[in-house]
């Protein structure tokens, strides 16, 4: 019996002592707010491309946020209406082109004081802009006002659009395709995220 009971204590040592360790890796872990893109595309070809910035599992206020493409310049005027193309949500937030970290160009969207800023658990909807080029996969950085940063990807305009001469039909399956694209791309940007956290 009492060789029985050691076992057993034994063994609860080692859970204990297995367990402890990853609960403090999980309330380590970086959290970050999420850039979410969607498209609509539009009756002449062009794509109107909106962005949510959920920051309910953010680790810090985002007071600037970009979005980086792979062509330069980008076709679309980047100040925000009525001087520009580009919606944003409200008066606490322009629009301008950006200095890319590594595309070609970048679209910044600012907020003009804390006030404006997308507080941690907070969600802000209503930035967009309109462009020929198709979507795919492209980067976007975020920032707060104390200079933390993150990351990540996001659907935006990434595809060079061709002229063909069945434009509409050429243009759906050219979307259908960079969304598959897009969605591995993610999908595979995604595992690679989680692989890092898990051997970090």
């Amino acid at each position: 019996m009492k060789k029985t009971t050691s076992t057993r204590n034994a063994t609860s040592c080692i859970v204990r002592n297995i367990v402890a360790p990853c609960i403090l890796f999980a309330s380590a872990a970086p959290s970050f707010g999420v850039i979410t893109g969607s498209y609509v595309v539009n009756p002449d070809n062009s794509v109107t491309y909106s962005y949510e910035v959920d920051n309910s599992a953010g680790g810090f206020d985002i007071s600037i946020w970009s979005l980086e493409f792979p062509f330069a310049p980008p076709d679309w005027n980047q100040l925000d209406a009525p001087a520009g193309d580009v919606t944003v949500p409200n008066l606490d937030w322009v629009a301008l082109a950006g200095t890319p970290v590594t595309g070609a160009s970048a679209q910044d969207f600012w907020s003009l004081g804390a006030a404006g800023d997308v507080l941690v658990n907070d969600t802000l909807t209503g930035f967009s802009f309109t462009s020929a080029f198709l979507p795919g996969m492209i980067s976007y950085h975020e920032f707060s006002a104390a200079g933390q940063s993150a990351s990540g990807q996001t659907f935006g305009p990434a595809v060079a659009p061709s002229t063909v001469p069945d434009g509409s039909s050429r243009l759906l399956e050219a979307i259908v395709m960079a969304s598959f694209v897009a969605a591995g791309a993610r999908r595979k940007w995604n595992e690679q995220a989680t692989t890092i956290q898990s051997v970090s």
